[in-house]
């Protein structure tokens, strides 16, 4: 007996047909930098079926749609067909991030964001924007010929990451093209030995590492440099060089500093996991990790993930990426470990408690009275760090009552 119940239909326009009776197995997958998440299904094709046999036709536009548990999961393009001796019919279907990365073209943008980047790239591509969040950071110029639209849409992001330490993913839902960003968040799923884990593989390696790196104009100055001084003589020097704007601010300096310290100056670190499936697990996410035998207790983002359903069974392989610090949605640091937060506090304030990003600064949301917050230990000045409904901050003591 199969632990999900899956629906797969493929057609064209309005009409639909529904050939759920014919799966054999389905893979849903996708990469963090590639643009089109993919499924591959396979069918049963055989004159027995002949009632129910698939007639496809990768040449003439069907979409293929994928519901799992009665939400959809998949919409996309359906694109290769194969059958073999074997009597089955294999599908290869890619959502609509594919009209971004199979088109070229060439692209001039001066002092645009990457959010009008994005939109224009769209644009241009075809496809509905469902919704996009404002990246903020201008972009000085960007000019790009012989590319493609997600090549360009990723440059931007990279660009504005640099910049702001701020991620963003686009996504395909439904057929519309989102961009968000990434935030992450307090229900994340949990990967445990002890739950849903089969097996794991760690890696280490070097071989992309920077010791020191360079911010330079276009006239060749430097704005900012930094060395890892210590990493260096572990190592040896390895050196990069990026370009900035002649009129770039400290703050930008610094956060690209900032950004090549976390992406490049360290030892990088991967982790393959396999194990019991959780749809909600895909690219561009993350999940916390619990595996003593590593001493991992912390935030992994997903830079690759796949999903295969088949006889009865759910199960995802993930490529997983180490980050020294995530960032929750407010902006606080925070470990990731949700077994720090093991302390809990009940407000006495008639009238609620403010959570603030800092003791006696900007206020994120408040706690009714009654209402119980989390907390880590950490404190400030007669402040607690603590958690309340996905916010992280600070709260005044007085009014919290440990419980």
């Amino acid at each position: 007996m199969a632990d999900y119940k899956l629906k797969f239909m493929i057609g064209r326009g309005r009409t639909f047909y529904d050939y759920s009776e014919l799966v054999s197995s389905v893979t849903v997958s996708g990469r963090k930098g590639a643009a089109p998440r993919s499924i591959s299904v396979v069918l049963f094709d055989s004159e027995g079926y002949a009632m129910k046999r698939a007639f496809v036709d990768c040449g003439s536009g069907q979409t293929c749609v994928l519901y799992l548990d009665g939400k959809e999961i998949f919409r996309g393009l359906l694109m290769t067909e194969t059958k073999s001796s074997a009597r089955k019919l294999t599908l290869k279907a890619w959502d609509n991030c594919i009209y971004l990365s199979n088109s070229k073209d060439s692209f001039s943008y001066k002092k645009k964001t990457a959010t009008q980047i994005f939109k224009d790239c769209c644009k241009r591509a075809g496809l509905t924007v469902g919704s996009a969040v404002d990246t903020g950071k201008k972009i000085s110029e960007l000019v790009k010929s012989n590319s493609t639209y997600w090549d360009v849409i990723q440059e931007a992001l990279s660009e504005t990451y640099k910049s702001t330490g701020r991620r963003y993913y686009v996504r395909s839902e439904k057929g519309k093209i989102y961009l968000w960003q990434r935030k992450d968040v307090n229900t994340m799923p949990e990967l445990s030995v002890a739950t849903n884990t089969e097996s794991y593989e760690q890696t280490r390696s070097i071989y992309d590492t920077r010791t020191r790196i360079k911010l330079i104009t276009s006239k060749n100055k430097t704005k900012k440099s930094y060395t890892n001084k210590e990493l260096e003589k572990k190592i040896g020097k390895f050196a990069d060089v990026q370009s900035v704007d002649n009129d770039a601010s400290a703050t930008e300096l610094n956060q690209k500093i900032a950004t090549f310290k976390e992406e490049k100056s360290v030892v990088a670190q991967s982790l393959t996991w396999t194990g019991t499936g959780d749809i909600s697990v895909i690219s561009g996410g993350c999940v916390h990790v619990k595996i003593s035998a590593l001493g991992l207790t912390k935030v992994m983002y997903v830079d690759e993930d796949t999903h295969t359903f088949e006889n009865g069974k759910h199960q995802m392989k993930l490529k997983l990426n180490y980050v020294p610090d995530y960032k929750s949605s407010n902006g606080s640091s925070g470990s990731g470990n949700s077994s720090t937060w093991n302390k809990k506090y009940r407000v006495t304030a008639r009238s609620g408690l403010f959570i603030r990003k800092e003791p006696n600064g900007t206020k994120l949301t408040a706690i009714p009275y009654g209402k119980t917050a989390e907390g880590d230990g950490k404190s400030k000045n007669g402040w607690l760090h603590v958690r309340y409904k996905g916010t992280t901050g600070y709260s005044y003591s007085g009014y919290l009552k440990e419980i």
